[in-house]
């Protein structure tokens, strides 16, 4: 069989991607990371690969570098798919379709359950063919008023010791905390019936699950990982399907 040559945004992504997967579940899961690059040859490169409608929803971003990490994302979407299934297909030719709440998966490919999150520093994604999962990332240098969220979207406990600790270890779990719960959301496939406070958290001596919404099944089914950078946090929660 003949191979088509690729895209270079594929060699770019292969070059730069960063695999995150946690040691406890090398086999289980995969999670990748990839920074964000200001290079308009990157981005051109990747728009190649996006479909029509994803060329027009990106030329409706009035920022050119909403544009631009917006081409990148869709890239990366197809990149995380094509070494999911160990394909060296072009990337173009790899598409992924959503479910009725937004989770996407490959159209033959459903037994694979994917997850992806972005930030202006750079885009996850992770996957799994016998867990469900959920990631998220969060640029960590906003001040978004952290207590006050806090005190409005997390549990009294979760709260207090975001709450109790210094300014800067106070925002660090307050970002682990959020990063944490949305990935909880997008691993129950579900998302928005369940409330951030829906999940519950713990974070010392390592994150655990310590409450869940009964329909989920105990805290005792997920596991909780956290991972962080000076300028990001990464949130990945994942459940055993069967």
């Amino acid at each position: 069989m003949t191979r088509i040559p690729d895209n270079p945004a594929r060699a770019y992504f292969s070059a730069y991607a960063r695999d995150l997967t946690p040691d406890a579940l090398k086999g289980v899961a995969r999670l990748l990371y990839v920074p964000v690059i200001d290079d308009p040859e990157v981005t051109l490169h990747c728009s190649l690969l996006l479909s029509r409608q994803e060329q027009e929803r990106a030329s409706r971003f009035a920022l050119p570098a909403d544009e631009a990490l917006f081409i990148q994302r869709r890239a990366f979407r197809r990149y995380c798919g094509a070494v999911a299934i160990e394909s060296t297909q072009p990337l173009s030719t790899i598409e992924f379709v959503k479910t009725e709440n937004g989770r996407p998966w490959l159209a033959d490919q459903p037994g694979l359950w994917f997850s992806f999150s972005s930030c202006r520093f750079g885009f996850v994604g992770a996957w799994s063919a016998n867990h469900d999962l959920g990631v998220d990332i969060e640029d960590v240098t906003r001040n978004p008023g952290y207590i006050d969220l806090a005190k409005q979207y997390f549990s009294p406990s979760e709260a207090k010791m975001v709450e109790k600790a210094n300014a800067r270890e106070g925002k660090l779990r307050f970002f682990r905390f959020w990063c944490l719960k949305e990935a909880a959301l997008k691993c129950t496939g579900q998302g928005l019936p369940f409330g951030l406070d829906a999940f519950q958290f713990g974070l010392s001596p390592v994150p655990q699950v310590v409450k869940t919404p009964g329909v989920c099944g105990g805290p005792e089914r997920f596991k909780a990982f956290v991972t962080g950078e000076p300028d990001r946090c990464i949130g990945l929660v994942v459940r055993p399907r069967f």
